[in-house]
């Protein structure tokens, strides 16, 4: 499955036409109309870069586009940033990739305008850090750790907040230890966000980390989803149910997968005439999603 087909099955999807694609990557209309017939003959690889990075930006549109169900993993995410938010203390949620931890958060933050949500990367450190918690309480992001801590737990200091840190197994440990103190200094509940290796990035190896980890009171490991979660999805959407433990079997109970998966579906179904999606357009879908994966 190649970017031209991507591009096809998203336009279809949204009904966008090639106007606004070409408003959205600055390609002319003719440019991508030749290059989606396999005519153009100046630099296709630099149009693919742009059209992919377009498409990209597009899925994750359609992720926040879809209605808010509240699946397992929401409610056990929700649950768990409410005990810290109110009670003031630190939590836990972790699992592999796709289970809907980020989008989650970001439902928590919106509902709760006074939670802070900071979206971490590889590239943080311990100041990094400290600059945009100290940026998000409107305030400079300048100045020596030492400052910014101060600043950061004197406006935070019984404030009845939570910090929320998605993505925190990108973390150091210095980073991480910064979270505590700020969570000793003021009192504010923290909820750390992250794949399966922030758990052991919070103990240590060889447990060295139990001034960390004993601060934790709400740990949850987020499984993967259930038959249940995926009707209410289908069901939000207007899809037929019945399909529930198909897509589940072909998306491997992962959010992102499931939601990639039932997109695609229906385009496939669309194109191929079809009424209805069916068991044989979502497997011959999730062949296809596969063979992409695969030569990424």
């Amino acid at each position: 499955m190649d970017i031209r087909f991507n591009l096809k099955d998203l336009m279809e999807f949204k009904n966008i036409s090639i106007g606004y694609v070409s408003a959205a990557t600055g390609i002319a209309k003719s440019t991508i109309s030749m290059w989606l017939n396999d005519n153009y003959k100046g630099d296709n690889g630099k149009i693919a870069d742009k059209i992919n990075n377009f498409i990209q930006r597009e899925k994750e549109r359609i992720n926040n586009d879809l209605p808010f169900v509240e699946i397992s993993n929401t409610k056990y995410v929700f649950e768990i940033a409410r005990l810290c938010h109110v009670q003031g203390r630190i939590g836990v949620c972790i699992g592999e990739a796709g289970l809907g931890k980020t989008f989650s958060v970001k439902k928590y933050a919106k509902q709760y305008m006074d939670a802070i949500l900071i979206e971490s990367d590889s590239g943080y450190t311990e100041k990094s850090l400290l600059k945009e918690i100290h940026r998000r309480l409107a305030l400079s992001g300048k100045g020596s750790v030492y400052d910014l801590m101060g600043e950061v737990v004197n406006k935070l200091n019984q404030s009845g907040r939570l910090l929320i840190i998605d993505e925190a197994e990108n973390l150091p440990y210095k980073a991480l230890e910064i979270t505590r103190r700020i969570h000793d200094k003021t009192g504010i509940g923290v909820l750390l966000v992250g794949r399966n290796i922030l758990l052991q990035n919070l103990t240590g190896k060889n447990y060295q980390y139990d001034q960390l980890y004993s601060r934790v009171k709400f740990p949850k490991v987020l499984s993967k989803l259930t038959v249940q979660d995926v009707v209410k999805i289908l069901e939000s959407i207007g899809q037929n149910s019945d399909l529930a433990e198909t897509y589940l079997y072909f998306s491997n109970g992962n959010t992102r997968k499931l939601e990639h998966l039932i997109s695609h579906s229906i385009s496939v179904a669309k194109r191929n005439g079809k009424a209805a999606v069916d068991y044989a357009v979502i497997r011959k879908t999730s062949e296809l999603l596969m063979a992409r994966e695969n030569e990424l």
